[in-house]
């Protein structure tokens, strides 16, 4: 198992230079969403930092790879009243080619019911040796919520939001290098 950071380490400090700063990453995101969302996924972000328990996931360490290239995404649906026990949906994300226009009234394709990912990749559920389909439910557990908290939900339906739009712009685009090591992640 490999450890995979929910909001990314390496933006731990991208925080609000000025509420008027046309150029923060918050500000531009609040051109799109509500102020009191973006806010929210803010302060899930800087009030305990970017290593907390609640800011990782533990992923198969192929999985993790598909996860920091943007080839799957999972939208939060439920968590218990017990907070032992989240109920996310698994998306493959269709893959889009780069363009500086994106028009804004396209529907997106959905992946519904898709059985791999970008360059043929696949996922199985280890317990069932069945494919994980876009649009499967999984559930994230833990014994102990205060200790080992399951995910932050504001998190969660920020990737959620933000690995959609990546792909959609194609600024997430299928690497064909995908199995080379060179130990430059992106270069």
């Amino acid at each position: 198992m490999e450890v995979a950071h929910i909001y990314p380490f390496s933006m731990r400090n991208l925080k609000e230079s000025s509420s008027t700063d046309p150029s923060s990453i918050w500000n531009v995101l609040r051109v799109f969403w509500s102020q009191e969302r973006v806010n929210a996924w803010y302060n899930a972000v800087f009030s305990s930092g970017t290593e907390v328990v609640n800011n990782l996931m533990c992923l198969a360490p192929s999985v993790h790879k598909y996860h920091e290239r943007g080839y799957f995404a999972i939208e939060p649906k439920e968590i218990s009243d017990d907070k032992r026990r989240l109920k996310v949906k698994f998306f493959w994300l269709r893959q889009y080619k780069h363009s500086n226009q994106v028009n804004l009234l396209r529907t997106p394709l959905t992946s519904e019911g898709l059985d791999q990912g970008p360059n043929r990749v696949k996922m199985y559920n280890v317990e069932t040796n069945k494919k994980i389909c876009s649009g499967d439910e999984i559930f994230l557990k833990t014994n102990d919520p205060d200790r080992l908290p399951l995910p932050d939900w504001r998190l969660l339906e920020m990737l959620w939001i933000l690995q959609r739009v990546a792909a959609m712009s194609g600024v997430a685009e299928s690497r064909n290098d995908f199995y080379k090591d060179d130990g430059d992640e992106w270069g």
